[in-house]
């Protein structure tokens, strides 16, 4: 009977079956090195991400808030696990770069409508005279790096929404881990939002017809109301079905939200990419 057992190579333990039952390392056969093996798991992968991927975006957009309601619950089978879903947007979001989003050129820094001025223009005029190049020179080692610190910068942004989260609903009584997989569906959600959808609607405009990609441009205030009243809206929704208080305490908690996320944490976002790209430009 002790030669029916097999010894994990991982830990050492001895069981059963294809899976060990204490570290949960797969038991692999030389069948698995085949060639054919190799396409399997690329079709298993494929469908997977595709079946598991899909399903957690149409459930954010369709029902806010129930993609973390049923994961804090237990129900993670169907769905993409929440850092890998959040990631994965960060992704496709930087290899789709339509709109500037949370990584800013240099030139829009110093651009007065976008409010960095009063810290961008000392700073700018600091770099220029140390390094004794033109402003040109500047924006361009500064675009070159900006990019790659505006990534590392975006896993701030999670910790920092939860907190508000957890302010906000602190009576709900709910781990800090519940507040912080809601903080990763709306993150995702703004970035599937604004920086996914509303750019590809915006290139499809364009193709329609060219004057009508005018309406996506950063100067049209109507654009940017309609967005926030969608983001109020989604937020609104997310918070109600997740804590499951009156629409009262819902909708104004939704908003101070919104405020704090949009006004505070990216701005403050973008001024830390601005001070850290300058200091290492």
């Amino acid at each position: 009977m002790e030669n029916s057992f097999i010894a994990c190579k991982n830990c050492g333990n001895k069981f059963t079956g294809s899976y060990c039952n204490a570290c949960g390392e797969k038991v692999y056969h030389d069948h698995h090195k085949k060639a054919g093996h190799l396409l399997e798991e690329v079709f298993h992968f494929l469908t997977h991400f595709e079946g598991s991927f899909f399903t957690t975006l149409k459930t954010v957009f369709t029902k806010p808030g129930r993609y973390s309601l049923d994961y804090c619950n237990g129900i993670r089978k169907k769905y993409f696990k929440p850092v890998s879903y959040f990631m994965l947007l960060v992704v496709l979001y930087l290899l789709f770069p339509r709109f500037q989003g949370l990584n800013m050129k240099l030139d829009s820094y110093v651009t007065p409508k976008y409010g960095f001025t009063w810290a961008s223009a000392p700073m700018v005029k600091a770099k220029l005279e140390k390094k004794h190049i033109g402003f040109p020179e500047l924006a361009r080692l500064y675009n070159s790096k900006s990019s790659s610190i505006s990534k590392i910068g975006l896993f701030f942004l999670i910790p920092l929404a939860s907190c508000v989260i957890l302010l906000l609903f602190f009576s709900a009584r709910k781990y800090y881990f519940d507040h912080f997989i809601l903080s990763l569906e709306l993150s995702g959600l703004f970035i599937a939002l604004h920086f996914l959808l509303v750019p590809f609607i915006s290139l499809i405009a364009e193709l329609i017809h060219p004057s009508w990609a005018t309406f996506f441009w950063d100067d049209n205030y109507w654009l940017g109301y309609l967005q926030l009243f969608i983001d109020l809206v989604f937020i609104s929704i997310a918070f109600k079905r997740f804590y499951g208080q009156a629409w009262g305490w819902t909708i104004p908690k939704a908003g101070i939200y919104l405020v704090i996320f949009s006004l505070g944490i990216l701005y403050v976002y973008r001024l830390l990419v601005l001070v850290v790209t300058l200091t290492l430009t």
